[in-house]
């Protein structure tokens, strides 16, 4: 092969970098100028005026990692507003995009130069600089396009059409670029099809960071002493960003902590005018490090800073667009907070709302007519109104990929989990655990047919939404005193030994504390306790939402929490510490990394030491329970609670984002999607409408998440991986051995066990900084998730309900009984005010056909 299109590179970018090094970065603020004031313990009377702050406050300035809220059942996975323990990071929502203040601050600097970059501050790519090597065209943004490959060859050196563009890098496909090809047009027709910019690095023979045919030639460029000076420098500037990122971070979350812990007018604003700049100063890093030429970058470590560093969701937009984009949010959210109805049989009673009115109605009331009645009045209410703005979110979606280098919304959607067939992977793991959720909703089915009677519950069909005591029906904890298996065996409530025994919230948080460094991981230290918030103050507002706190100065992490002396508290205790440790172990590592390995990881961790807190044997530890409760009816009834909260949701929540995919992409009609989401609900769920209905509802914006812009498939995510961690920690330390029954894993119990410790210090020492398939396989030698721990953990439960269907000679699984959703209101006639389409509605109307045949028959002879 011959040197001279290497000898021709060599010389084109040693020029190129001969530039200074620097981003073109918004000025940060200096330490020695006043900072904000941060409210620890002390006392602020507050104004009236947040009383409802807390209502969409995660999406505006929520806290980095949040808990379950009050009120709920232990682990529920509860909906609307209260989901507050799935919260983002501030990470997250920058570089996934949500609702964001849409005034940007105005940093008027100069475009700075910097090695790699493929925009030197000349006019029209920097062409007239270097007119034999093409710096990559301007996309539909105006922005450069962010794959300015470097010229290998004779052919690249000579055609400035920018046809290599596609010739290597991480993001292009093995196939040269094809002008002639769908989506040439676009400047990310290498996307095409479903493979994400991100290839699965377990792939035999396939290195996703070097993907293209020229590596060989490229490996021998990058040895090249100038070309080793040249990434120095790089190196150096993302220290450097990563120091003033930090001190803007700490800044940001020092203004939220002083809102939610201290409500008032005062410290909304600055709350908001501090993670204005703060989304600004990322949008400006964004930018810079999106013309950086990554395809001459070899470290795996540097590319990956780069790639996360550049991901700003629909920040990208134009400034219009993204007004545009907010704008729909907020009239979407500003619908579903507004939404309210009329009580059952009590037509002047109109101010019931979804918290706290209608979701304790759902929880509590047996009354079917009244659970429809409330269930179709708020579905009616918070859901039609906001139909045409989520269309038009629909095509903004689509301008979101495009700028963020993806095919379509779909594809953006799941961008986060680094996989290119994230969707099919997702339902791998549900058809793992498919078999444990129809043996529970099998059992389900029967018990509330023997509640409310067959004429309403046909025996193979869907179960109606409405009477399983939620709004979403993702949740079946409310109706427990309807399906609990043994009702004469008690739940394990150790609430009143702790308050026998004079718990405090600070004893609380030492028991959590111990619990941690029992398996060899950090103590937290005095400062934490000196500046978290673990009570309730009784003089100013505090937004009581469990939440841990990363104050990004790799010191400071706080809990803010309204404990109450309980076993759930307790548990939110531990799961809260479980937080701080993940932030203590990753704190070494750049900003940019100091996140999990994916949006699931921080919960998935968290609930897996819950998991472990609440087994009776650790309370017996405790000194909380005096005997052991080793009888299988305690084990059956303690295990399906835990399987109608936590097994029950994976379905909703995999529904939910697969439907969210599926219309982001193009795969469902905007005119049919209404129909298609309850498709996917009797698909995945076995759930079914109570009442038939059309195209001009839309009965998913009735859940927060989707008005919102919210994605929910890391809960499902979050759900499964728990369990896989549990299971790997339990392994490890010799406290589960596979099918050896005196040692099952739902009770295990990690609590000084060194080993198990080390194993979850491994996992989150890595933070982000690797992909989330890489940490399971180095950690537990899973590369993917796996839904065989759930099952595992869930066994003998899941056998229990197999001998009791095989006994009560239950149908396992459901059929399609009918129509749950028409096009028109026309087409559904008038069973949409019945509700009796499914198998038991059509028994009464055989039944009523020969007294409507007798009827007709006297009107012919009159």
């Amino acid at each position: 092969m011959s040197s001279y299109p290497l000898a021709v590179g060599c010389l084109v970018f040693l020029e190129l970098c001969l530039v200074s090094a620097q981003l073109d970065l918004p000025p940060v603020q200096n330490p020695a100028s006043p900072q904000p004031e941060i409210y620890y313990n002390g006392y602020t009377p507050t104004t009236p005026a947040q009383i409802t702050a807390d209502r969409d406050r995660s999406q505006r300035y929520g806290p980095p990692y949040t808990a379950d809220s009050g009120g709920e059942p232990l682990g529920s996975a509860d909906d609307g507003l209260d989901d507050f323990r799935y919260g983002q990071t501030y990470d997250e929502r920058m570089r996934l995009g949500y609702a964001y203040p849409t005034p940007r601050l105005n940093f008027s600097h100069d475009r700075a130069e910097s090695p790699f970059s493929g925009d030197r501050g000349y006019t029209n790519g920097g062409a007239e600089r270097y007119a034999n090597h093409n710096y990559g065209t301007t996309d539909r943004y105006g922005t450069q396009d962010r794959f300015n490959n470097y010229p290998l060859n004779d052919n690249d050196l000579n055609n400035n059409n920018n046809n290599g563009r596609n010739a290597g890098g991480p993001y292009t496909t093995s196939n040269p670029y094809n002008p002639n090809e769908p989506y040439s047009g676009n400047p990310n027709a290498e996307f095409v099809g479903n493979r994400n910019r991100f290839e699965n690095p377990f792939l035999p023979n396939q290195d996703r960071f070097n993907l293209n045919n020229r590596y060989l030639e490229r490996q021998r460029f990058q040895q090249d002493r100038r070309y080793q000076m040249e990434l120095e420098k790089l190196r150096n500037l993302l220290v450097e960003t990563d120091q003033k990122g930090s001190l803007e971070c700490t800044a940001n979350v020092a203004a939220q902590w002083n809102f939610e812990t201290n409500v008032n007018d005062f410290t909304q604003t600055e709350a908001l005018n501090a993670q204005q700049r703060y989304v600004e100063f990322q949008r400006i890093t964004a930018q810079q490090s999106k013309h950086i030429n990554k395809d001459l970058i070899f470290d795996r470590r540097l590319y990956r800073q780069l790639m996360l560093q550049s991901e700003v969701g629909p920040n990208a937009l134009p400034l219009d667009v993204l007004d545009r984009y907010n704008r729909l949010l907020n009239e979407m959210l500003f619908l579903y907070n507004g939404a309210g109805i009329c009580a059952y049989q009590q037509p002047f009673q109109c101010d019931l709302h979804y918290i706290p009115h209608l979701k304790d109605i759902m929880a509590k009331s047996r009354d079917w007519d009244e659970l429809q009645h409330t269930w179709v009045e708020y579905h009616r209410k918070a859901g039609r109104g906001m139909r045409d703005s989520y269309e038009q979110l629909i095509d903004v979606m689509q301008e979101v990929a495009y700028a963020n280098n993806v095919t379509n919304g779909g594809e953006y959607w799941y961008l986060a989990y680094e996989s290119g067939n994230f969707r099919q992977d997702m339902d791998i793991v549900w058809e793992q655990i498919r078999p444990l959720y129809e043996s529970l909703h099998s059992y389900v089915r029967r018990k509330l047919r023997d509640y409310y009677g067959p004429d309403r519950i046909n025996n193979i069909a869907p179960i109606p939404s409405h009477i399983l005591g939620n709004m979403y029906a993702q949740s079946w904890s409310n109706i427990l005193d309807i399906l609990i298996p043994y009702p004469g065996r008690k739940l394990i409530d150790v609430t009143p030994r702790m308050v026998e025994q004079g718990y405090t919230p600070l004893l609380m948080f030492q028991l959590a504390e111990e619990f941690f460094t029992s398996i060899n991981m950090s103590a937290v230290g005095p400062e934490f306790y000196r500046n978290s918030v673990f009570e309730q103050p009784l003089d100013r507002r505090v937004l009581c939402e469990p939440s841990a706190w990363d104050f990004c100065n790799r010191h400071d992490f706080r809990v803010k929490i309204c404990t109450d002396i309980n076993q759930r508290s307790l548990i939110s205790v531990h799961h809260e510490m479980a937080h701080i440790q993940y932030f203590l172990q990753y704190r070494h590592l750049p900003k940019i990394f100091r996140n999990g390995a994916n949006p699931a990881f921080h919960q998935a961790v968290g609930d897996a030491i819950g998991l472990s807190v609440s087994t009776p044997r650790h309370l017996q530890t405790l000194g909380l329970l005096q005997r052991s409760l080793d009888e299988s009816s305690y084990d059956i009834n303690y295990l399906f609670t835990m399987a109608i909260d936590k097994v029950a949701f994976l379905p909703y929540a995999l529904a939910l984002d697969n439907w969210r995919y599926d219309v982001f992409s193009g795969n469902a009609n905007k005119r049919m999607m209404n129909c298609h989401y309850w498709n996917m609900r009797e698909k995945y769920a076995g759930i079914k409408p109570p009442v038939l209905r059309s195209e001009k509802d839309f009965d998913p914006g009735a859940k927060y998440h989707i008005p919102a812009n919210i994605p929910y498939i890391k809960y499902f995510f979050s759900t499964v991986l728990q369990f896989q961690i549990y299971r790997g920690m339990c392994r490890d330390s010799g406290q589960y051995v596979p099918n050896d029954p005196r040692k099952p894993l739902h009770k295990c119990d990690i609590y000084r066990q060194p080993a198990a410790g080390n194993l979850l210090k491994q996992l989150m020492a890595k933070g982000a900084s690797q992909p989330w398939q890489e940490v399971l396989e180095e950690t537990f030698r899973e590369g993917r998730l796996d839904g065989t721990a759930l099952r595992e953990y869930f066994a003998p439960l899941e056998e229990w309900l197999r001998l009791e269907n095989l006994r009560t000679n239950e149908y396992v699984g459901w059929n399609y009984d009918g129509d749950y959703c028409k096009r028109s209101i026309e087409t559904a006639g008038l069973q949409v005010f019945g509700g009796y389409y499914n198998g038991a509605g059509k028994h009464l109307v055989h039944a009523l056909l020969p007294l409507i045949g007798l009827w007709l028959s006297l009107l012919a002879f009159n």
